[in-house]
C-alpha cells in the first residue's frame, strides 16, 4: 500500500519536476544570450576606443556585463539603447562603412511598439535572440577593424 502511494506520488511529481527543470534551463539560456550581447557591446566599445572614438564607454576599457540579478527585460531595453549609441559612433566616426549605417535606429516592437511586452520565458528568449542577431553585424564589423589595427587576432574573442 505504501509502495503504491509512493508510486502515485512519483507519477504526479515527475512532470512538475521536469517542467521546473525546463524553466531553469530556459532562464539559463536567456542569461547566456543577454550576457553574450552585453559582452559584444563592450568589445565593440573597446574596438571603437582603438580608433579614438570617445563616448562608447566611460574609460575605453571593456566593462563587465550588467548585473545578472537585474530584470532581464530592463537589460534588453538597455541593450537596444547601447546598440544604437555604438552604431551611431561607429558609423558617424567612419570606423565602419557598412549597410547598417544607413538604417534607422533599431526600435524593435518589443521595445517601442507595445505597452506591455511579452516577458514570458519564450518572449524574453525571442527578444534576446533578436537583440543578439542585431548586434552581431556591428560587433563583427568593428572587431574586424580593431583586430587589424591592434594585430591581436583574439581582440574580440567571446567564448
Amino acid at each position: 500500500m505504501i509502495c503504491k502511494a509512493f508510486a502515485a506520488l512519483a507519477l504526479i511529481l515527475t512532470p512538475a519536476a521536469a517542467a521546473m527543470a525546463d524553466g531553469v534551463q530556459s532562464e539559463i539560456d536567456i542569461e547566456i544570450l543577454i550576457g553574450r550581447t552585453e559582452v559584444m557591446h563592450d568589445q565593440t566599445a573597446r574596438g571603437l576606443a582603438l580608433f579614438g572614438v570617445t563616448g562608447a564607454s566611460t574609460d575605453g576599457q571593456q566593462l563587465l556585463p550588467a548585473d545578472p540579478q537585474r530584470n532581464q527585460y530592463s537589460r534588453l531595453a538597455d541593450a537596444v539603447m547601447r546598440y544604437n549609441n555604438l552604431r551611431d559612433l561607429a558609423c558617424g566616426n567612419a570606423v565602419i562603412s557598412h549597410p547598417l549605417c544607413s538604417e534607422q535606429h533599431y526600435m524593435p516592437m518589443w521595445f517601442a511598439g507595445r505597452a506591455r511586452p511579452d516577458t514570458s520565458p519564450d518572449g524574453l528568449r525571442r527578444m534576446a535572440e533578436d537583440m543578439q542577431n542585431r548586434t552581431v553585424p556591428l560587433w563583427s564589423a568593428v572587431c574586424e577593424r580593431a583586430q587589424a589595427r591592434s594585430g591581436d587576432k583574439d581582440f574580440c574573442a567571446i567564448e
